[in-house]
This record gives C-alpha cells, structure tokens and sequence, in this order.
C-alpha cells in the first residue's frame, strides 16, 4: 500500500513538472515575441483590431496596458477607424418603447432601415433601460426618462412620486451598462437639461463630459428674468453655477428641450415663442447675459393654435448646424426646416420646404438626422417611427413601435467614453 502511494505521489509530481516546463516555454515565446514588436509596430496591430479586444490586450501585460491606456493610442486608433468605417454606420436612434407597468421607460438603439450598414457590429439593435439593473426599484419612483445623448453616453432622469420637482439625474454608457450618478440638485424652478457639445458630436474624445441645467428663477407667477445656469463636470465630479440675466420673461415646459452645438446652448422659450436663446459655454469670462435669436418672419407670420404656438417648436443639430422646424404637420400646410446661419444676428436660411400630404398628415417630427440634412424623423401613435427624405420624398419605416414620445440620435462611439474622470476620486 505504501509503495502505491509513494508512486502516485511521484506520478503526480512529474505531471506538475511538465505543465510548468509548458508554461515556462510559452512565456519564453510570449517574452521572445513581445521583444520584437517595437510600440509603432504594435500600435499598427492593435488599431486593426475590434475595441472589444483592443481592451482585453491589457491584461497581456504591463507594458501593453499602459500602451493601450495612453491618450496618444486612443487617438490614432480613434483616427484609423474614422478612416476605415463610414461616420453613417456608427448612428442610431434611441426611441422610446412601450412604458412598463412598473412606469420606467425602455428604450431601444436601432439603426433604422433606412441607415442600415453592412457592418454586422452596427446594424443590429439592442434594448436597455432608462435605470441601472443592479439598483433596487423603489415603489415611489414616479418615471425615469431620456433626455439626451453625446459622445456614447445617454442623460437620465428619474423624478420621484413625493418629489415631483427633485428629479435625479444620471449619465449611462449604454454598451457597457456603465453608470454615474449626478450628485443633487435642488430645484426651485422650471428647468432644461442637456449635454453641452465640445465638439462635433461624432467622435469620442477622453475629455470626459459636461451636463448642462438651466433652471429658471421663477417668481410667484412660474416665470422669472433670471436664470440658474448649472455645469456638472465629470473631470471634477461637481456641479457650478452662475446666474444669467434675460431680457424676457422664461418658462419651460418639459425638461427635453436643451439644445447643444459647439459649445453653445440652444432652447426655447414657452412665455415668448417668437425667438430661441442662446448661451455661450465657451468664453471667459463667462457671459452673464443671454443671446436672443429672433426666429425667421415666415414662422412668426403663420397662425398657430395654443399648443403649436407653445409646444410646436422642434430645435436639433444636424451637420454641425442648428435646424428648427415645426412638430406638427397639417395636410395642405408647408413643412419647413430652417437652419440657422449666424446667432448674433438672427440670420436664417431656408433648407427644405415640402407641402404636408395625406400620408404625413396628423404626424409629429420628433428629430432630425444628425449627419444627413435631408432627413428627419416622423412618428405617428400607433403607425411607429418613420424617416423621410426631404429632397425625393421618400418615406421609409424605421420601427413598428407603438410609443413614439421620444426619439434621441445616438453615436456609437469608436472608444468608449470614461464616466468619471481618473483623477477625481469623489462618490456621486
């Protein structure tokens, strides 16, 4: 019995023996091979390769992470792909799906028909919620909505049953499930939120993000010639205010109305819809006044009800470009999309002009295609979501979906934007 034992003992050991010697020689390979690629070399390989393995490449080793880690590599490998992958292959459009029992919203990135690529990582659709999975549903969360998107990443708000005027916010990558919390706020009035734009919109930078909350400090009346202008930085974790002075009496009306373009800030203005505001993130010292951008005469002249006059007004961004148009298309009546060619002096042009059929009777337009100017979206209850071609007038189904409130465009971006900064260590 002894002499089985001592050599089952031996037997095992020599078996130990020989997975070592194998591991030993692949590391040696591994070692021999990692010596002969210089970083340039390395860098070339590494930017032809799917982002999702891109990022498993730093766990190889040491050297490799910091490679892959390093703002030089993220931007020649952000500048390759730009170069190999068409920008229309990377859009998609977050709408809004059927609201659960549980009064959340779940939304869905779809690519649309009408934009489809023959790239398999883009073209297929996926769904997610408006609310991180691993959290707990509290029963007086009254709704959770999307507000915007920038960069990759989709703003949330969640307004609560017992405070209806203390939204919380939250930013969410919707690729990685990643969250991020925004630290409160205290809300005193009507407000807008939004990302502010840094650049173009359609490609990813590692600057991190910035959340724009123009709050309005309203008197007795809901109305108010101040605004609470509030910045959420993700490089600091923290919020900044400052107060702006309007010339006009302010009300909002829903918090899905904050426009941003090149750093500027775009809404409107329910008291006195004959102009858009604006707001410029960019100079320093900041501004502490607003711009008022009187909108085109043709608009103005043109008799609306109460609700078109108040709720009518679609502000987007498409090409680098601000555009406004009406929500609500009438049979017989002229559709048309204005785009703005300089604030400082309200100077307008007229990109498209389309008289209002039978077919696009009774529609709403709920957004406007980000890359191709020609485009907008349509939505009809019951009817789904639909784009058209302003130039041939061609109408093409994007998604049978019976909720149409909502529609976001959204940009797959070709790095994954950083919810929080490295350095800034804070718990939001």
């Amino acid at each position: 019995m002894n002499k089985f034992f001592l050599r089952l003992l031996q037997n095992q050991n020599k078996r130990h023996k020989k997975k070592h010697k194998r591991h030993k020689k692949k590391t040696s390979n591994f070692s021999f091979l990692d010596d002969l690629l210089c970083d340039e070399l390395l860098e070339q390989i590494l930017c032809r390769l799917e982002l999702k393995t891109v990022h498993r490449c730093k766990s190889v080793c040491k050297r490799w992470l910091s490679l892959v880690s390093s703002a030089e590599f993220i931007d020649q490998y952000v500048r390759f792909q730009q170069s190999v992958s068409p920008t229309s292959s990377r859009f998609y459009l977050a709408f809004e799906l059927q609201r659960q029992a549980s009064r959340h919203s779940s939304y869905r990135l779809d690519i649309g028909k009408a934009e489809a690529s023959s790239s398999s990582s883009s073209s297929k659709s996926f769904d997610f919620d408006t609310y991180p999975k691993h959290t707990t549903r509290r029963p007086w969360v009254y709704y959770s909505d999307l507000i915007g998107s920038w960069n990759g990443l989709v703003l949330c708000q969640e307004t609560f049953e017992e405070f209806l005027q203390k939204p919380r916010y939250s930013v969410c990558n919707p690729i990685t499930r990643d969250w991020l919390v925004l630290p409160p706020y205290e809300f005193k009035g009507s407000h807008q939120a939004g990302f502010i734009d840094d650049d173009d919109g359609l490609i990813t930078t590692t600057r991190g993000f910035k959340v724009a909350l123009v709050e309005v400090d309203q008197n007795k009346s809901g109305v108010g010639n101040y605004l609470n202008l509030s910045i959420f930085s993700s490089c600091t974790g923290e919020w900044r205010s400052q107060r702006v002075l309007c010339r006009e009496p302010v009300f909002f009306a829903g918090v899905r109305g904050l426009f941003s373009c090149n750093r500027m800030l775009y809404w409107g203005n329910v008291k006195n819809p004959n102009f858009i505001i604006g707001y410029d993130t960019s100079k320093m010292p900041p501004p502490d006044e607003c711009t008022y951008i009187d909108l085109p005469p043709e608009y103005k002249e043109k008799e609306r009800s109460f609700l078109e006059e108040n709720c009518g007004l679609l502000i987007g961004v498409s090409q680098g470009k601000i555009l406004i148009c009406e929500k609500h298309l009438e049979q017989s009546q002229p559709l048309c999309i204005w785009e703005l060619q300089d604030c400082t002096t309200s100077s307008w042009r007229l990109k498209h002009k389309l008289v209002v059929d039978s077919v696009l009777n009774r529609r709403i337009i709920v957004a406007f295609h980000p890359i191709d100017g020609d485009i907008v979206y349509l939505a009809k209850w019951k009817d789904g979501i639909h784009s058209l071609n302003m130039k041939n007038k061609k109408k093409q189904i994007v998604e049978n979906t019976k909720a149409w409130r909502c529609a976001v465009p959204f940009f797959l971006p070709w790095w994954q934007a950083r919810l929080q900064d490295q350095n800034n260590s804070k718990q939001t």
